[in-house]
């Protein structure tokens, strides 16, 4: 089955072969360490293909470990394919397929949900676990001597909220890119920003869209969490190649760089891509995580990718509120089957 498939940037675009033999109406989400911390979203999607890809060399690779190679693209930073090793099979990233070549999504696996701690974004989504204790893609290597997927550097400190209440550490999966988040505090209320499509829809009609009202609405829980959710607009799609984005809604007061100085867009590993006039994206340029989203509108308040911050757990509710009423721009997704999938899921963990 030859499918087409894009970045977001457009300086990839080709066309490829799925796997004849696979049903590509199961999708298989993988939520171990290391696809959310190569990622930076809370699990990592993709399709067996039949050969080789074409075009590799341009794109950017990142030796995750023995058994997996990432492909992203050096320019916006998109996850494209992956490889496993030794055994040479390729796999495409479901969020990078075209409208018109997406498979429907009839049923979800789950992969490594155990590395959550909190069951990640399989506890929205219906589905059933796999049995294998590998990543998703190390479990293709064809290898007797898998290993469990490669942790993440995380200090023992950081692990728990609760012993270092003052901050929680983000990082990309090859330590490239590293921050803290501290909780929200005075300077938190500072921050400004239009409502959020996740809370009020471009589409609905409503007559503040501009929060002219200055409505605090990335703080939860009274001000002690941030505001967190799923996000499926085409540009986020395309730039992290997975069909949901995750993004925490944190005021950049509240971002740090590891020596303490406040948070900057260029340093590390970190490149910027401008993926429309004012609105700017970062990701890791050798391991391809997304990292940020924001804007010159509302340079106050920053977009993190959730799957970076380590809080304990994937969904680091300790920091995070978790919305669960919809999928910011569902009505932009490729696959709305899954979408609906996932609203459904979300509404239903809500009410338990």
């Amino acid at each position: 089955m030859a499918i087409s498939v894009t970045c977001l940037c457009g300086d990839v675009a080709l066309s490829v072969q799925l796997d004849p033999t696979t049903d590509h109406t199961q999708l298989q989400l993988c939520h171990c360490n290391s696809c959310r911390a190569v990622t930076g979203l809370l699990c990592s999607s993709y399709y067996l293909m039949q050969d080789e890809p074409p075009a590799l060399n341009q794109l950017q690779e990142y030796q995750e470990s023995p058994h997996v190679s990432r492909f992203f693209c050096k320019n916006c930073g998109a996850h494209v394919f992956a490889m496993s090793k030794p055994s040479g099979r390729y796999l495409v990233a479901s969020g990078v397929l075209v409208e018109e070549d997406a498979p429907a999504v009839r049923s979800i696996q789950h992969w490594k949900t155990g590395d959550t701690g909190d069951g990640g974004l399989s506890a929205y989504l219906p589905g059933w676990p796999s049995t294998d204790l590998s990543c998703r893609l190390e479990a293709l290597s064809g290898s007797p001597e898998q290993s469990h997927s490669a942790r993440r550097h995380t200090p023992p400190e950081m692990l728990d909220g609760s012993q270092n209440p003052n901050k929680l550490q983000a990082r990309c999966h090859c330590g490239g890119i590293e921050f803290y988040v501290t909780p929200p505090d005075a300077s938190s209320t500072q921050a400004w920003s239009q409502w959020c499509d996740l809370l009020v829809p471009y589409n609905s009609g409503h007559a503040d869209l501009d929060n002219e009202a200055d409505v605090k609405w990335f703080l939860r829980a009274e001000n002690t969490k941030y505001l967190a959710g799923t996000c499926a607009c085409t540009s986020c799609r395309l730039n992290s190649g997975f069909p949901i984005q995750v993004w925490a809604f944190i005021p950049k007061s509240n971002l740090f760089q590891v020596d303490g100085s406040p948070l900057t867009f260029d340093r590390g590993t970190m490149r910027q891509y401008r993926s429309s006039p004012g609105v700017y994206r970062e990701f890791c340029n050798r391991c391809g995580a997304m990292v940020f989203w924001h804007n010159d509108g509302r340079p106050t308040l920053i977009d993190v990718s959730a799957g970076l911050i380590q809080g304990g757990t994937a969904r680091s509710e300790e920091l995070l509120d978790w919305a669960t009423g919809r999928v910011s721009f569902g009505e932009m997704a490729v696959q709305k089957d899954l979408v609906k999938l996932l609203e459904d899921g979300m509404q239903q963990y809500a009410q338990q």
